[in-house]
C-alpha cells in the first residue's frame, strides 16, 4: 500500500496543474470580451509608438524562437536527447554513440522551443518562417519561441521550451514609419547564449537584414543563424555517455507585396543539423478593413523534417511532416491601444519520437516506489536490464489560441500577452507574459519582463514505466513510452529585463544597440532524476536602419 503513495501524488499534482490551466481559460474567456471597444470606421489609429511596439513585441519573440529553434530543435534536443547521444558518435570512431544495426527500426524534434511545445509563445515550426499578425513574435510565437522554446526559454513545453506557425519577417529590424518613401534598408547583427543547470549551452550568432519599401508596400528580408550546441544534461550522464557538442545552420528568405487592401507574403526557412534536416516554405494574407482600424490574417506553412543520427545512412532516416495554419483578427481599440487575437493549429505527422531518448523499465508493481526526482543511482540499482527506445504517437494535432493588448502612456508602453494550448495527446497549458516599456530618456529605453508557463501531462506519460506481463510470463514493453519530462507537469517562471539605445536617429542613418537578459526556473513535480532546472539566457544585438 505504502509504495503506491508516490503514484497518488504525482495522478494529485497532474491534476491541479490541469485545473490550474483550465481556470486561466475561464478568466481569460471573460476577461477578452471586455477589451473590446467599438470602433467606427473614421475611428483615430494607435499611436504610431504603440503599433511599433507591438510590431516589435512580434519580432522579439521570433527573434528568441530562432534562439529558441536552438532550444527547440537544438537546446531542446540536448536536454530530451537520452544519452546514446554519446554513443552514435562512438560508432563512427570508436567513440560514436549508436548502433548502426539499429535503423530506428525499434522505435515506432524546434524545440521551443521545434518540436512544437505548448510553452513556445506560438506554436513551432520555425522561428524564422512565422508571420507578425499585421500591427501586432514569440518567442513568437517563441519562437514563439522559441522554441522556444519556448522555449521557449523553458523549452519550450518549457523554454522553451516553447515549441510557430504563422510566417513572420525575418528580419529583427523594422524600418520605422516614414513619410519619405523609396526603399529603405535595415540590418542586425545579434550574438545570443542560453545556459542551464542540466549543464546545456547555447550560443548563437545571427545575422539579419532586408529592403522594404513602406510606401509601395514591399519587403524582402533574409537572416542566417548559427547554433553552437554543447551538452552533458543528466539525461547523457544516466547511460554513461561523455559529453557533446553539435553545431545547426539555418537561412530562410521572407517577402511581402501590398495590392491595396491585400497584402500577401510567402516565406521559406531551411534548417540543417548532423542528424536533422528541416525544410519550411509558408504564404500569408491580411486585408486593411474600415481604414485600417481592423485586419484580419491569415498564414499557411507546410513543414519536411528527416529525423536521423549520424551513424546511420540517410536512407534509414525517419520522416516527419508538419501543417500549420493561423487565423487572426488585429484591432485599433482606442488612440493609443491596440490589440489582436489569433487561433493556431499544427498537425504533425511521422516519426515523432527522438531517436536518442531510452526509457528505464521497472519490474511490474516497482514504478511507484520511484520518488520524483530520484537519483541516477537509485534508477539503475531498480531498474531492469531492459531499457528500450522512446515510442510515441506518430500524429499530434495542436492547437492554440493567444491573445495581445499594447497600450501607449505618455512615456511608456504595456503590453501583455496570454497563450491557452491543448493538443490530442491530453495536454493542457498557459503561458502568462507581460513587458513594460519605459522611455527613460529620448534615447533609451528600458523593460522589465516577466513570463508563467503551466502544463499538465500528457494521457501515457509515467514517471517510471513498468513492465508488461505477458500472457506466457515474459516481459513486454509499453506500447507508448516517453522519457521527455517535458511532456510531464510543469511550471516556468522567468524574469528578465531589456533595454534598447538609440545610437543615431537621424533618417537614413539610425542604429540601435539592444541587451537583453532573462533568468528562470522550471519544477518538475513528476519526473526522474531531476525537480529542478535554472537558466539564463542573454543577447546583444546592433540594428540599422539606411
Amino acid at each position: 500500500m505504502v509504495t503506491r503513495v508516490p503514484k497518488v501524488d504525482a495522478a494529485v499534482t497532474s491534476r491541479s496543474c490541469r485545473w490550474l490551466v483550465v481556470l486561466r481559460f475561464v478568466v481569460a474567456l471573460l476577461i477578452l470580451p471586455c477589451t473590446w471597444v467599438p470602433k467606427s470606421a473614421a475611428a483615430a489609429p494607435a499611436s504610431p509608438t504603440t503599433a511599433e511596439t507591438l510590431r516589435k513585441g512580434s519580432v522579439a519573440r521570433a527573434k528568441k524562437k530562432s534562439s529558441a529553434k536552438a532550444k527547440g530543435k537544438s537546446s531542446a534536443k540536448a536536454k530530451r536527447k537520452s544519452s546514446t547521444k554519446a554513443k552514435r558518435k562512438s560508432s563512427t570512431k570508436k567513440a560514436k554513440k549508436g548502433s548502426a544495426a539499429d535503423p530506428l527500426a525499434s522505435a515506432t524534434r524546434p524545440a521551443a522551443d521545434q518540436d512544437v511545445e505548448p510553452e513556445q509563445v506560438d506554436l513551432a515550426v520555425d522561428a524564422s518562417a512565422e508571420r507578425a499578425a499585421p500591427a501586432a513574435g514569440h518567442e513568437t510565437v517563441e519562437r514563439t519561441p522559441a522554441s522556444t522554446v519556448e522555449p521557449t526559454l523553458a523549452v519550450e513545453p518549457t523554454l522553451a521550451v516553447e515549441p510557430t506557425l504563422a510566417v513572420e519577417p525575418v528580419s529583427t529590424v523594422e524600418p520605422p514609419p516614414t513619410a519619405h518613401g523609396g526603399p529603405k534598408a535595415h540590418v542586425s547583427l545579434e550574438s545570443s547564449g542560453y545556459l542551464d543547470t542540466e549543464h546545456v549551452s547555447v550560443l548563437s550568432p545571427t545575422v539579419a537584414g532586408g529592403v522594404a519599401d513602406e510606401v509601395s508596400g514591399w519587403s524582402v528580408n533574409g537572416h542566417y543563424l548559427v547554433d553552437i550546441v554543447s551538452a552533458a544534461s543528466v539525461d547523457i550522464v544516466s547511460t554513461a555517455s561523455p559529453h557533446w557538442t553539435e553545431i545547426r545552420h539555418a537561412g530562410g528568405l521572407a517577402g511581402s507585396m501590398l495590392f491595396e487592401p491585400v497584402t500577401v507574403g510567402a516565406s521559406a526557412v531551411v534548417s540543417r543539423e548532423p542528424d536533422y534536416l528541416s525544410i519550411t516554405g509558408g504564404a500569408t494574407l491580411s486585408i486593411d478593413l474600415l481604414e485600417k482600424n481592423l485586419t484580419p490574417y491569415l498564414a499557411f506553412s507546410r513543414e519536411q523534417d528527416s529525423i536521423g543520427r549520424t551513424d546511420l545512412a540517410h536512407e534509414y532516416w525517419k520522416s516527419k511532416h508538419v501543417t500549420n495554419l493561423q487565423v487572426g483578427l488585429t484591432a485599433v481599440l482606442g488612440r493609443s491601444t491596440i490589440g489582436s487575437v489569433q487561433l493556431d493549429g499544427s498537425f504533425e505527422r511521422g516519426y515523432l519520437a527522438k531517436p536518442y531518448r531510452y526509457v528505464p523499465l521497472f519490474a511490474p508493481g516497482q514504478g511507484s516506489a520511484i520518488g520524483a526526482g530520484a537519483s541516477i543511482d537509485e534508477v539503475n540499482r531498480l531498474r531492469l536490464s531492459l531499457r528500450p527506445i522512446e515510442q510515441v504517437p506518430d500524429a499530434r494535432d495542436r492547437y492554440a489560441v493567444s491573445g495581445h493588448l499594447a497600450h501607449r502612456a505618455s512615456a511608456s508602453t504595456l503590453r501583455a500577452d496570454e497563450r491557452l494550448y491543448i493538443d490530442d495527446w491530453g495536454l493542457l497549458a498557459a503561458t502568462s507574459e507581460l513587458r513594460y516599456i519605459i522611455d527613460v530618456r529620448r534615447r533609451l529605453e528600458l523593460w522589465p519582463h516577466l513570463r508563467h508557463h503551466i502544463q499538465g501531462a500528457v494521457r501515457f506519460w509515467q514517471r517510471a514505466y513498468e513492465a508488461v506481463p505477458g500472457p506466457d510470463g515474459s516481459l513486454g514493453v509499453p506500447v507508448f513510452r516517453a522519457g521527455n519530462r517535458e511532456l510531464g507537469p510543469l511550471q516556468t517562471l522567468v524574469l528578465g529585463a531589456g533595454s534598447r539605445m538609440k545610437l543615431g536617429t537621424t533618417p537614413g542613418n539610425q542604429w540601435d544597440l539592444v541587451f537583453e537578459v532573462d533568468v528562470g526556473r522550471t519544477l518538475f513535480s513528476d519526473a526522474l532524476y531531476v525537480n529542478a532546472r535554472n537558466m539564463g539566457y542573454s543577447s546583444l544585438a546592433i540594428e540599422a536602419v539606411f
